[in-house]
């Protein structure tokens, strides 16, 4: 009690205990009776800048409503319903990127498909156009035969020999001349199952049976059927249209014996890259230019 009336000697008398911030932002101290003056209401714009010395008044000397203060933040309700919008836009977007990301795969499947399609023809037509015969191997006198060329087709398999070959070591001990035949084989895929494979057997050098030996290999997977057939121009010569076309070609036999088809027809149907249900049907023709046997 003796320190409160000296502080109030001190300060003339009167005892102070309200204390207002004026519109300076500084402090003011009233007589205990005195009537505080009303606080003018607020007028300024949302999140204007707080004066300075206001800034250093501590949290429990500043009015709420004190003028040149504004409510700056946002609500609970205000931030939950941003958050809502952000995530539904950021679901569409996502949904909108998973779509095309698929159709962007899907269509490189396609188009890897395809192309593994056209290299597997052009293969086959590369290898046919450079068959050959020789007569070399058809003497009866000779008491040992290493070396026999010819050509066998059926509508499903074809066996003939080429000068198409290409080395693919240094020093190898072959020439330009090996066997090649073109089937269907079923063989194991990279799940372990079975499948139709269009497969293509080729042995260098050539030895004395043009059909057998020599490595395998997978062309084209997923193939229903390979069908195969050959132009006889000299019976194209008597006849009209399409009937110069026979399904089998035998240099063995005495009606192609010396000669080889001037064209060999090719169709390959696989299944639909696009996902029909029909398969897809690749017709080409492959030209083999030496027609006749070689005699040396």
């Amino acid at each position: 009690m003796a320190k409160m009336n000296h502080f109030q000697n001190a300060m003339g008398g009167a005892a102070y205990d309200h204390t207002v911030i004026d519109a300076r932002g500084e402090n003011e101290v009233l007589p205990r009776n005195a009537e505080v003056p009303p606080v003018p209401k607020i007028t300024t714009p949302i999140c204007k800048d707080v004066p300075s010395n206001l800034s250093r008044t501590s949290s429990a000397q500043m009015p709420s409503n004190a003028p040149g203060l504004a409510r700056c933040g946002m609500t609970l309700i205000e931030i939950m319903i941003v958050l809502t919008l952000l995530v539904a836009v950021m679901a569409f977007s996502w949904g909108s990127y998973g779509v095309a990301i698929n159709a962007q795969e899907r269509m490189q499947d396609i188009n890897e498909r395809l192309h593994g399609v056209e290299q597997a023809v052009n293969r086959i037509v590369r290898d046919m156009s450079t068959a050959f015969i020789t007569t070399h191997g058809d003497d009866d006198s000779q008491t040992e035969i290493r070396y026999k060329t010819g050509f066998l087709g059926d509508d499903e398999r074809v066996d003939f020999t080429s000068m198409g070959y290409v080395r693919m070591f240094r020093d190898e001990k072959v020439g330009d001349q090996s066997e090649i035949s073109y089937f269907l084989k079923e063989m194991r895929n990279e799940d372990g199952d079975f499948e139709t494979y269009l497969v293509r057997r080729e042995q260098a050098p050539i030895n004395d049976d043009f059909t057998q030996g020599g490595t395998i290999l997978p062309l084209l997977d997923h193939v229903e059927s390979f069908r195969l057939q050959y132009w006889d121009s000299e019976k194209a010569d008597i006849s009209v249209g399409d009937d110069g076309w026979v399904d089998e070609w035998d240099t063995e036999k005495e009606e192609f014996k010396g000669r080889l088809p001037s064209r060999v027809k090719i169709e390959i149907e696989i299944e639909d890259p696009l996902g029909g249900e029909d398969p897809m049907l690749i017709t080409t023709q492959a030209q083999i230019h030496l027609t006749k046997a070689l005699d040396f």
